[in-house]
């Protein structure tokens, strides 16, 4: 999971003031091993949109279990995309089965799937069914 998004979650919602800081100093140690070790695996195209759908996976399941604001949602979707080399995230395919398996991880509920489905399609039948494929994928 992104540790950015770990560390903002975490330090918005549940822990102490002062634990944050001692978080922070940890995931930036362990950011810059991963980035280094991960530098020599993304370079192919399917481990960098694999990486990329994890992310939005795992946002997802973040926002949905901390009833995140929608706004945000696809602003922040944006910049994981930017994140991976990504330029356009609403037509790749990853972003709408990454967001579909956060939704499974999430366990939401049928109406809620079909309501993030209807919104973030934006009416392609394709992209809904790219959700609804990355959801039940979590679901096996």
């Amino acid at each position: 999971m992104n540790r950015w998004l770990i560390l903002t979650l975490a330090c918005g919602l549940t822990l102490p003031a002062g634990a944050c800081s001692f978080i922070d100093s940890s995931v930036s140690s362990s950011d810059s091993i991963a980035s280094s070790s991960s530098s020599f695996s993304s370079s192919s195209p399917t481990s960098r949109e694999t990486a990329y759908r994890d992310d939005v996976r795992d946002y997802t399941y973040a926002y949905v279990i901390s009833g995140g604001d929608p706004t945000v949602f696809q602003t922040r979707l944006a910049a994981i995309a930017e994140q991976h080399g990504i330029t356009n995230w609403e037509a790749n395919t990853a972003t709408y089965v990454g967001i579909g398996q956060g939704l499974g991880k999430a366990k939401v509920k049928p109406v809620e799937l079909d309501a993030f489905k209807q919104n973030l399609s934006h009416g392609d039948p394709a992209k809904a069914q790219e959700i609804q494929r990355g959801y039940e994928q979590m679901a096996r």
